[in-house]
């Protein structure tokens, strides 16, 4: 009868542990590094979909405006993925914050010259990005996360280079 007890008990201080884990956003079994990653990266992403909106409201070009409808569409999926992959590992993403939306200089530009900024800092974002999507491949630690980051890094890759031809 103590033999059940002691299960019990042990089994009940297991589940605690992994719910107390799960509410801190501790992530189970997930490394320092990981659970950051996945952070930063909802909060890049969800930045990149602001950035494009803007585009949409703000640019001039056809090749700024297709730019930017793919840059809401791609980042809002990649969006639901990520949020789904957290939840999975029980990791709480921190809740989006408007006010840290799209820089206040680029919002009040408009025309060739909001178009011109605005390829500058896709190009500049998506290096950024891309070097902590390599960065998560190598040296991370969750065969899960890895495999989300190799995934989505091609289209990271697609965005930069538009980006690229956006400032020529």
């Amino acid at each position: 009868m103590y033999r059940t007890i002691g299960l019990f008990t042990s089994a009940a201080a297991v589940g605690i542990l992994a719910c107390v884990a799960s509410v801190n956003g501790q992530g189970l079994g997930l490394t320092a590094e990981d659970r950051m990653f996945l952070e930063n990266t909802a909060k890049a992403s969800r930045h990149e979909v602001h950035m494009g909106e803007l585009g949409l409201a703000n640019g001039s070009s056809t090749a700024v405006k297709g730019f930017s409808q793919r840059l809401v569409n791609d980042h809002k999926r990649s969006n639901e993925e990520l949020e789904a992959l957290a939840k999975q590992k029980g990791v709480m993403l921190p809740p989006e914050d408007p006010s840290k939306g799209v820089s206040l200089p680029l919002s009040q530009k408009t025309g060739t010259d909001f178009d011109i900024t605005f390829a500058r800092e896709m190009v500049e974002g998506h290096q950024q990005t891309i070097a902590a999507f390599e960065k998560e491949l190598k040296a991370g630690s969750d065969p899960e996360v890895k495999a989300w980051a190799e995934k989505t890094l091609p289209t990271l890759r697609a965005h930069l280079n538009e980006a690229q031809s956006l400032v020529k």
